[in-house]
């Protein structure tokens, strides 16, 4: 049975294959939100970096920018396809104690959905962002009417319990976990599709203290 580390392998065979339609509209969201923040001295990580589109846009603004991700395969495609970034094949956690409160900004896109530690991933993140600094967070969006739809025409599919996305976020459930986890939720807007039904979130959300890893002994059982 492979591991988690073995299964993303796999998935990132072909790097060179992959594309996402919605990069330029992260982008877009990007520039609107934080693009006066993008500059030379600014220190970003791309957490998740995949292929490492968003940290050579970063580093063309001048950033510090680095990338991390758990692929191999990613990285080293990253490496050779943009080599004004530093890139590194870790989980997040791994670059504690040693990186803490070093980066301005941290960026998670379509990520967090595919976790079951959810806390370990956001403590981490935390901990890496100076204080003050920002999470720039995109998930999969879950609102009333999208789920609604997905209900009606799509359940099995969408909720494939053999698919990767083992997560399932509305504001309210991703706020709290921010939230939990030290940070400010500032902007909440979405991309992919018009409200009500966006495919994802885009969330920026300000460290605005350092998170205490809770205990999960309980978590999800309710009486």
């Amino acid at each position: 049975m492979p591991d988690i580390n073995q299964y993303y392998e796999q998935y990132w065979e072909k790097p060179e294959e992959y594309s996402d339609p919605t990069t330029p509209m992260r982008t877009a969201l990007i520039e609107r939100h934080i693009g006066h923040l993008l500059k030379p001295g600014t220190r970003v990580l791309d957490a998740g970096c995949g292929r490492g589109e968003f940290c050579s846009y970063f580093a063309s603004k001048g950033c510090d920018a680095e990338g991390i991700d758990i692929s191999a395969n990613c990285i080293a495609y990253a490496r050779k396809q943009h080599p004004q970034c530093q890139f590194h094949a870790i989980p997040i956690e791994a670059a504690l104690p040693a990186r803490r409160h070093e980066f301005d900004v941290v960026f998670s896109s379509e990520v967090i959905e595919h976790l079951f530690d959810v806390g370990t991933y956001l403590y981490a993140i935390n901990h890496l962002l100076k204080p003050g600094g920002l999470l720039v967070l995109t998930t999969p969006y879950h609102g009333l009417v999208k789920n609604v739809l997905i209900d009606l025409r799509n359940y099995a599919k969408h909720y494939d319990p053999l698919g990767q996305h083992i997560r399932f976020f509305n504001r309210a459930n991703l706020g709290g976990c921010l939230e939990l986890f030290g940070f400010e939720p500032q902007v909440w807007s979405g991309y992919g599709r018009p409200w009500p039904v966006w495919k994802s979130f885009f969330v920026v959300a300000k460290k605005t203290s350092e998170a205490v890893m809770p205990s999960f002994a309980t978590q999800g059982r309710h009486e």
